[in-house]
């Protein structure tokens, strides 16, 4: 698969993307070929970067519609909807879809591949070899150097993240080296853990903070520290800290791979790790993404709807955003099949192939994750949550707008379109009709796969700029990066672990939660819960937390990593969801809950689920490796 790095400068200009057969002009690449001038070396270096995957599309990767915040349609074989194989338990060794630790394989048809460790090998040629690129100067050699330092890091992480414990490549190896060096077993999480930590600590001390707009997306040092705490995070919590359930995870010679003993001071290490990156970003110029033509609207829920949703339409996002993917794919993805349909009434027929889709939809748990207007949790504000509990606030006002939808936090205005709600897109706004039959609604046809099949519409990312030219027959995309890591989570990251640790809020775990929650127009942490009795404690101060990230952090592809690493995915994603009745004609039916038609039933088995399964061709390469737990 070949991706393209993308400048943003001058109009998205295009960096070259190459593979290793086109570093040269003619015949086969040598490393004297390779490191023969800076120009062939960045060629070299820029396509290892088109090892990082795409997280931005239901296709490449399952981290954006396996998580629970937004799905596609009921319809679609996993061939076509790879993710599909994490709910409905179809990864097995001989049939994952996901080649992130074995590349070689093509099977089953829809597969797609990103081998990490090959990208790892082509990392260290460059850091074994750049000294021999004439006319560096020492900060192009180290900037070199501390840019593959970041792959070799980024890549052990992504397949942490995505396999549990992996085998550490410290060094290129030989392809005639001794089998000693070559069939190496995995390490343990924490020795994982501390490795990536360590390499994303040398990627640092090398890279530059910033670069200019001609080459945005290369590696930063701030990255470079933002990752590093987002391993630490996940190294800290309830997946890999002491749980039991890994206590016959090891190798074939008995090394444990996963420690059971609960170790408090991993949220001290992920603490400090969360600190130093807020700080040396903020050092550098990093800060919440605020709408300048919005600072000085009197009505916060409009201000802080403004705030989050143009923080994902620019170009690129220098203010808040640390790391981020420019490639096209995804982003397109988004918005063909993330708008509603559009069709003339005058054509009769409401089902259209053309255009936008609608069929790439939000979720009504993400719809009830998001805060009230008073910054409560539906199952915490007073005002509220006895009719949650009696009827999800699915009663309908004289406007035909349901209560759910009503006085809640403006990040669901920015994210979610609703039922008789506005939408803006295709040069302007539209009020969206989600009944069966209506312009925006069901078809009432099973088959038809263009239908939202939760009954909402994605908002977040499409704009007024996303438009449909029926004459041309053609899609005018926003152009715009898609965010990897945004200071915003580094932020709640802190929150998350000052709690743990400690068992409280500090004033700085406070002050960071607010910066947020004021940028989306919310009241303070603490003003809110006045209202609810007083600052939680305990469980319930967990809860309140995950329920702020999981606001924040929607439609990014962090809930499918978030809530694994939580132990809570099995809570979230192992039934099928509830949705409205989308069959429904009248604002009564519409407004009762049904249950997603999906083309499979949910299965969720812990431990397996949280992992992918190791490829069984790796497994037949090398028998020091031992399998995932229930593959």
């Amino acid at each position: 698969m070949k991706k393209k790095i993308l400048s943003f400068a001058a109009g998205l200009a295009l960096l070259s993307s190459c593979n290793f057969l086109e570093v040269v002009p003619d015949g086969t690449p040598t490393l004297d070929d390779i490191f023969s001038s800076s120009l062939q070396t960045e060629r070299f270096l820029y396509d290892i970067y088109n090892y990082i995957p795409n997280y931005a599309t239901y296709r490449y990767m399952p981290d954006f519609c396996a998580g629970g915040d937004v799905i596609t349609g009921t319809n679609g074989q996993t061939r076509y909807f790879p993710y599909k194989s994490m709910l409905y338990d179809q990864e097995n060794p001989n049939n994952t879809y996901y080649g992130l630790w074995d590349a070689t394989s093509t099977s089953p048809a829809g597969r797609t591949n990103y081998d990490m460790y090959k990208g790892i090998r082509y990392a260290y040629t460059v850091i074994n070899n750049v000294d021999r690129v004439p006319n560096l100067s020492q900060t192009e050699r180290n900037t070199l150097t501390g840019e593959a330092y970041f792959l070799v890091a980024y890549f052990h992480w992504t397949l942490m993240e995505h396999y549990g414990p992996v085998v550490i490549v410290r060094d290129e190896i030989s392809i005639n080296a001794p089998e000693d060096e070559t069939m190496l077993p995995r390490s343990s999480w924490d020795e994982c853990a501390q490795f990536v930590a360590e390499t994303f600590d040398k990627a640092a001390s090398l890279l530059p903070a910033t670069w200019p707009d001609s080459d945005l997306g290369r590696a930063t040092s701030v990255a470079a520290k933002a990752f590093k705490a987002r391993c630490l995070m996940y190294t800290a919590s309830p997946l890999v800290n002491g749980n039991p359930a890994f206590e016959s995870f090891q190798n074939y010679d008995g090394t444990p791979l996963m420690s059971t003993t609960y170790d408090r001071e991993k949220w001290k290490t992920a603490m400090d790790a969360v600190q130093d990156a807020i700080t040396f970003a903020e050092q550098n110029g990093h800060k919440l993404y605020e709408d300048p033509a919005s600072a000085s609207l009197p009505d916060d829920v409009q201000r802080g709807r403004n705030n989050y949703f143009n923080c994902f339409i620019q170009r690129w996002n220098k203010d808040e955003y640390l790391f981020a993917f420019a490639d096209q794919t995804g982003p397109q993805h988004i918005q063909q099949n993330g708008a509603p349909r559009q069709w003339n009434p005058e054509n009769g027929d409401k089902y259209v192939t053309e255009g936008f889709r609608n069929y790439l939809t939000p979720t009504l748990q993400l719809v009830e994750t998001f805060l009230t207007e008073n910054g409560l949790p539906l199952w915490a504000d007073p005002d509220v949550k006895d009719e949650y509990a009696l009827n999800r606030l699915l009663t309908v006002d004289a406007d035909g707008i349901a209560k759910l939808h009503k006085n809640r936090d403006p990040r669901f205005y920015a994210t979610v379109g609703y039922d008789r709600g506005t939408y803006e897109y295709n040069g302007g706004t539209v009020t969206l009709r989600m009944r069966q039959g209506e312009h925006h609604g069901y078809t009432g046809d099973v088959t038809q796969e263009y239908n939202s099949c939760t009954g909402y519409v994605l908002q977040k990312f499409i704009c007024s700029t996303t438009t449909w030219n029926e004459t041309g027959k053609t899609i005018t995309y926003t152009q715009y990066a898609f965010p990897y890591f945004r200071l915003a989570e580094l932020y709640l990251d802190y929150a998350e672990a000052d709690f743990e640790y400690d068992g409280q809020l500090s004033d700085t775990g406070l002050e960071y939660l607010n910066r947020i929650r004021h940028r989306a127009g919310l009241p303070d942490f603490e003003v809110s819960w006045a209202l609810a009795g007083g600052v939680p404690t305990g469980e319930t101060m967990r809860k309140a937390l995950h329920y702020e990230n999981l606001a924040e952090m929607n439609c990014e592809g962090r809930w499918y990593n978030n809530l694994r690493r939580w132990n809570e995915a099995e809570e979230w994603l192992g039934e099928n969801p509830d949705v409205l009745n989308i069959e429904g004609e009248t604002a009564e039916e519409f407004y009762t809950i049904a249950k997603m038609k999906e083309n499979g039933t949910r299965v969720f088995t812990y431990p397996k689920t949280n992992w992918f399964s190791i490829p069984m061709s790796e497994l037949e390469i090398n028998f020091r490796l031992v399998q995932n737990p229930g593959y």
